[in-house]
């Protein structure tokens, strides 16, 4: 059975009594399966339980067992629980089987996650990164990798951010959307906006970039850099800007300048951008009161701060 990328996350939540016990276990023993369809470069098993600390095992098809000593505890806000968790690599299809030592008769939840990403699992940044996949915003590597640790370049950013701003058509092509140009302050531009239709199909002719910098030029977003610039990661100084100037584009409220420790030399362009994005939390600075705008961003940044502006123009 092939998985859709509209189930990312395969959650199987199992609840079984004392009564699927076999006569030669103990009663405080509880057997749950699981059986997976076909083999998985990655597959994350989650085993749950109310009731205290517990112990147990997970027996693969080839026979292989694994074995957990203990359990993690989580404070959850409604109820504490305890977690044992295996993670498998290059996981072979067939039968899992978990054997939970129980400290008594209660009820356990197996949740078996399979992640579009073998290196993502667990990451800060899983959930949005799998939003913006389902949503052919951005893409894997093709090896089963996403690389979020990796640079993100500004050309690939700005194709991020032209996918995450249009929206296909019945024909195929895409247009901005309407939740974003119905709310661009320039009236002109709003109408010249909806005009406007983009096929990003492949031409290998072309560099692959340039029909996303050319959307990106409709709306006068890239003018703070020279084309080759677009081709090297950007520092965070950078993403803020380019940020910005779409945020700039609807109507935003005056606010007070962030004060960041480390920003009052940088040309005021960048200022404006950096107090901007801050003070609406589209991309925020660090703790120690810095925004370290020359340090670079990652693949995984770079989803989360879209992902804000997106919410942010809604």
């Amino acid at each position: 059975m092939k998985k859709s990328i509209c189930t990312l996350v395969a959650v199987l939540m199992i609840v079984m009594t004392a009564s699927v016990v076999s006569a030669m276990e103990a009663p405080s023993t509880v057997i749950k399966n699981y059986e997976l369809t076909e083999e998985e470069e990655f597959v994350e098993f989650i085993l749950e339980g109310y009731d205290g600390a517990y112990t147990s095992s997970m027996t693969m098809p080839n026979g292989r067992v694994i074995t957990m000593t203990k359990s993690t505890k989580i404070n959850d806000s409604t109820k504490p629980y305890w977690t044992n968790a295996y993670s498998v690599k290059s996981a072979p299809k067939g039968k899992y089987t978990f054997k939970i030592n129980a400290p008594k008769q209660a009820y356990y939840n197996l949740k078996v996650n399979v992640p579009l990403f073998s290196d993502i699992p667990n990451h800060w940044a899983q959930n949005s990164i799998n939003t913006f996949v389902e949503k052919g915003i951005i893409s894997g590597y093709g090896d089963g990798r996403f690389g979020p640790n990796d640079l993100v370049t500004g050309e690939a950013l700005i194709k991020m951010a032209v996918l995450g701003l249009t929206e296909e058509q019945p024909n195929g092509k895409r247009q901005w959307m309407k939740t974003f140009r119905w709310k661009v302050a320039n009236e002109e531009k709003s109408r010249e906006l909806g005009f406007l239709e983009y096929s990003f199909i492949a031409d290998k002719s072309v560099p692959w970039a340039k029909p996303y910098l050319t959307a990106a030029g409709d709306l006068g977003i890239t003018t703070n850099w020279k084309d080759e610039g677009f081709a090297i990661p950007f520092k965070r100084k950078d993403v803020a800007l380019l940020v910005a100037n779409v945020m700039n584009m609807v109507k935003v409220s005056s606010l007070k300048p962030s004060m960041f420790q480390d920003t009052k030399s940088l040309p005021d362009q960048y200022q404006e951008a950096i107090d901007l994005v801050s003070n609406y939390s589209v991309f925020s600075g660090y703790p120690d009161g810095t925004f370290k705008p020359e340090n670079q961003v990652s693949r995984a940044e770079a989803v989360i701060v879209l992902s804000r502006l997106i919410e942010f123009l809604k």
